[in-house]
């Protein structure tokens, strides 16, 4: 995909979460609605080094609740405004910073943990090996990362139950997600099924030795 395209393709993501942001909380924003996430935010959290979260995609900020009701100390980023207002009218107890997964606006290091549900998978297959190398660097040595994705084949825009507007969806196989994250220096990686279906959720570990994987800049093919 041309930069140009890319760029089209983010903006219009952002513009599609902030005008339909009512529906959105409407339909995503109880854990009840999502069979087994609970259980997978628990997993994550007691992997974690530390207590120090960055919600990656944190959408309304449901996961963001929930972990800070476990203990942690959350970063909630999102590529929507709207969201992140509120994110912020739910979890008063959280950061909240507005982000683009292709260069995170924070420092490297700063997290034991990234949690990106549902996030990575708005973004075309190619962008994926960056997106993984910049959760990478903002982990502390040590940290884990947990991202949940769709299995399968093929990408493109395509509407949901949960939304009135198309969304771009890349599906992935488990195989291939656990061989980019070791690319740029994650170690540990394992693929967890959810209860959701086709969903499923990888979680890697930011080694403790120094790294000196570099990430991928997103171009044309």
């Amino acid at each position: 995909m041309h930069l140009n395209d890319l760029r089209a393709l983010v903006s219009s993501t952002r513009r599609t979460y902030d005008e339909s942001a009512e529906a959105y909380v409407r339909t995503t924003g109880t854990l009840d609605l999502f069979p087994g996430l609970d259980h997978e935010l628990d997993r994550f959290y007691a992997a974690l080094p530390g207590k120090s979260v960055l919600d990656l995609g944190c959408g309304a900020g449901r996961d963001a609740e929930y972990l800070i009701g476990r203990g942690a100390t959350v970063v909630a980023g999102d590529l929507s405004e709207e969201l992140l207002r509120h994110t912020r009218y739910r979890c008063a107890a959280a950061g909240a910073v507005l982000c683009d997964l292709l260069a995170l606006p924070l420092a490297a290091g700063a997290f034991d943990g990234v949690w990106a549900c549902a996030s990575v998978l708005h973004l075309p297959g190619e962008t994926h090996p960056h997106v993984f190398s910049e959760i990478h660097r903002v982990l502390a040595p040590g940290g884990v990362a947990a991202i949940s994705l769709k299995e399968g084949d093929g990408e493109g825009w395509a509407r949901s139950v949960r939304m009135p507007s198309p969304r771009w969806f890349s599906l992935r196989r488990p195989e291939a997600v656990v061989e980019e994250l070791a690319a740029v220096g994650f170690v540990s990686a394992q693929v967890w099924p959810s209860g959701r279906g086709d969903w499923f959720v990888v979680e890697a570990r930011k080694d403790y030795r120094p790294s000196h994987s570099s990430g991928l800049v997103p171009g044309s093919t």
